[in-house]
């Protein structure tokens, strides 16, 4: 990576941390971290920087953890922050490492419950940890190491050890490797199987009809014992992130797989639909005796994840279970390295369609996203105070987006252009724009759940909503959820600049989350008349300076509650998620100053505004839909005709406006044509990308 890619990430840090020194380290592992998830290595990972004294005074540390539930699994967060290029040393390596697994070590046999002061963060965290373990909460444990340095080339593999009787591995990230991960064209950790562990030829297979030669495919049964036995060593990341998402956010196990892996073993394969997966490459053998596979790189389940889940969560529930004689269906798609996150996603998208993990939950193809895409290159922000240029907010529908159109930029001119029209610090994910949504809709306790398990809930909300009526998702919400950004990143700022958090610092996500939910919930309450005013926030390109004092307010009664001594969970992250900690926050006197009615807007200028913008969003809809017909290449409207399931008008249409190009459909004509290659497309006839 580019000496321009490690300055952005150090600078990242910086504005993460707000130019203060005392949250340097913690502003490093947020980066970090985030960047672990926007690139599938973890979910949902929880920044909480913990210090303490073990036994015969060894130093204890752990930067954040996480709990995936699609696996089971546990990931441990270590750090070492230089501030600079320096070598992290096996030595280091093994000291940080030691001094994460030590925390779990001694929270599991008590020692530090014991011997920390009660009121400790750390004493909670190590409480929070004995307990999940008491109750083998843990299929399997990550210890991630992140460093800001380089690691030593003398450190070439750490050994798995146990802890509390479960496997543990370690990996390092260092500056490089978080560089390299944040290119969309980095697969997430290639996954090796090797077949032959288990079967001397390998897995038996026949090869299916190769109707399109740059996607073959293999038909293949595969034992239960082998599915789990690679599920308990790769673990989640062996399913595709959209999949991975949703099984961690929903739960993974299936109560009925489980009753018939227990009672109808010998049915599990008639039962259940088995499962898609994709690699990147396959190792073939062929032999008299039928087709082999040998080996699988880069292999994704697409499909059959809670599958994957449930067998491997039945055989861990007992010593004596057994899946002998069990086994599960496999198609497997192999698919092109250079093309393979655009070939997994579609693969995916079609073999759930008849699933709720449906492609018009969680790909980044869905129309939403594609609409916020397109509005987010097309409108302009107003120049802020002082500057001389417009900018815009840019959408990331797909991992990389930022980063790729900069660099397709020419020249090093023509880059610094495109970072003054799109300044990385207004790049939106889409994990960050339902983060700012859900915060917005009094859901504080979702948001605290993490980026991706807000995403899961936010995308089946908006798909329905979609499905109601799109229009709703014009320039208007485009502009309100901007504003709604710039709230969240104002009061985060001005939080970690306040004397009260500085002596206290710690759950700043939670904090804002719920204050926003708050100052939200308030605006409904006792200003019904009025709504906020998002456009002048959009036009300032700023929160008005009232809205902003009593959002501190708030920000602090947050704090307050999250972290009072009679909460009923001890521990505070965990006690930020739950309904019944935003219940009771929501029943607290606090009261908005009267004084915010001047950031307020009446509710029939709301209304009127939306209608408005519902309306242009209809127009707008008009003219998409005819400059796509215009748009559609020759042989792709003669497959359509050639397919023959269309009716004597369509067939018009397509001959006067797709055959003779230059005649202009209407909004109508427009309109039935583009549900015509919808139409073929679900048919598999086109392809959507022909559209």
């Amino acid at each position: 990576m580019s000496d321009q890619h490690l300055a952005e990430l150090r600078n990242e840090i910086q504005l993460e941390s707000a130019g203060s020194t005392n949250f340097e380290v913690e502003a490093f592992a947020r980066v970090y971290a985030k960047r672990l998830e926007e690139s599938d290595q973890a979910f949902d990972l929880q920044v909480e920087a913990l210090q303490c004294r073990g036994p015969r005074g060894k130093r204890l540390e752990l930067l954040g953890y996480a709990e995936d539930g699609a696996d089971d699994s546990l990931t441990l967060l270590s750090g070492r922050y230089f501030g600079a290029d320096e070598t992290l040393t096996l030595t280091d390596a093994k000291d940080m490492l030691g001094r994460a697994t030590g925390f779990i070590e001694h929270s599991v046999t008590g020692w530090l419950g014991d011997n920390l002061e009660i009121s400790s963060r750390e004493a909670e965290y190590a409480g929070y940890f004995r307990e999940k373990f008491d109750k083998s909460n843990y299929s399997r444990i990550r210890v991630l190491l992140i460093t800001d340095g380089v690691m030593s080339s003398r450190i070439k593999t750490i050994d798995s050890i146990s802890i509390a009787g479960i496997k543990t591995t370690f990996e390092i990230w260092d500056q490089r490797r978080i560089l390299e991960v944040a290119h969309p064209e980095t697969r997430s950790e290639d996954i090796q199987i090797d077949f032959t562990e288990w079967m001397p030829n390998g897995l038996p297979c026949l090869v299916a009809a190769e109707t399109d030669s740059s996607l073959p495919s293999y038909l293949a049964v595969l034992p239960a014992k082998v599915l789990s036995d690679i599920f308990d060593s790769h673990g989640s990341l062996l399913l595709e992130s959209n999949v991975r998402t949703f099984l961690s956010a929903r739960g993974s196990v299936n109560q009925g797989m489980q009753n018939t892996l227990k009672n109808e073993p010998d049915r599990f394969l008639a039962y259940n639909n088995g499962l898609t997966a994709t690699a990147v490459d396959i190792e073939i053998n062929d032999q008299g005796s039928g087709t082999y596979i040998r080996s699988i790189i880069g292999w994704q389940i697409v499909n059959g994840g809670q599958t994957t889940a449930s067998i491997a969560h039945y055989l861990r529930s007992g010593k004596d279970r057994s899946v002998e004689g069990v086994s599960v269906q496999m198609k497997l798609v192999v698919v092109d390295p250079s093309q393979a996150s655009e070939i997994v996603h579609s693969v995916a998208k079609f073999a759930n369609s008849q699933n709720r993990i449906s492609g018009a939950d969680l790909f980044s193809t869905h129309d939403f996203h594609i609409r916020m895409e397109k509005l987010s290159r097309r409108l302009r922000a107003p120049a802020k105070e002082g500057r001389q240029y417009h900018s815009g907010w840019f959408y990331e529908r797909a991992r990389g987006q930022w980063e790729n159109d900069r660099n397709a930029c020419g020249t090093v001119a023509e880059q610094r252009k495109f970072e003054l029209e799109y300044p990385k610090s207004q790049r939106i994910t889409k994990t960050d724009w339902a983060k700012y949504a859900y915060c917005w809709g009094k859901k504080p306790h979702l948001v605290s759940k993490g980026a991706q398990s807000v995403f899961a809930e936010y995308a089946v909300a908006v798909d329905k909503l979609w499905e109601a009526n799109d229009s709703q998702f014009g320039e208007g919400y485009f502009r309100s959820n901007i504003a709604k950004a710039i709230m969240y990143e104002e009061l985060r700022a001005a939080v970690l600049k306040q004397e009260w958090y500085k002596s206290s610092p710690g759950f700043l996500a939670n904090i804002v989350a719920y204050a926003i939910s708050r100052f939200a919930a308030e605006l409904d309450k006792n200003f019904s008349g009025y709504k906020f005013n998002f456009e002048r926030a959009w036009q300032d390109q700023s929160m008005g300076a009232t809205t902003l004092r009593e959002l501190i307010t708030l920000a602090r009664a947050a704090q307050l509650h999250l972290t009072d001594s009679n909460r009923p969970q001890a521990n505070v992250t965990q006690w930020a998620k739950q309904q019944a900690c935003w219940e009771k926050f929501l029943n607290l006197d606090l009261r908005l100053h009267e004084s915010i009615k001047t950031d307020l807007i009446g509710r029939e200028e709301a209304i009127s505004s939306e209608k408005e913008d519902r309306r242009q969003r209809e127009m707008d809809s008009e003219f998409e839909a005819i400059e796509l017909i215009m748009g559609v290449r020759m042989d792709v409207w003669s497959a359509v005709i050639q397919h023959g399931s269309v009716s004597p008008t369509e067939a018009d249409l397509v001959r006067i406006y797709g055959v003779r190009k230059g005649a202009t459909p209407s909004p109508k004509q427009a309109a039935v044509l583009v549900r015509l290659l919808n139409r073929m497309v679900d048919k598999g006839v086109i392809s959507s990308s022909s559209l």
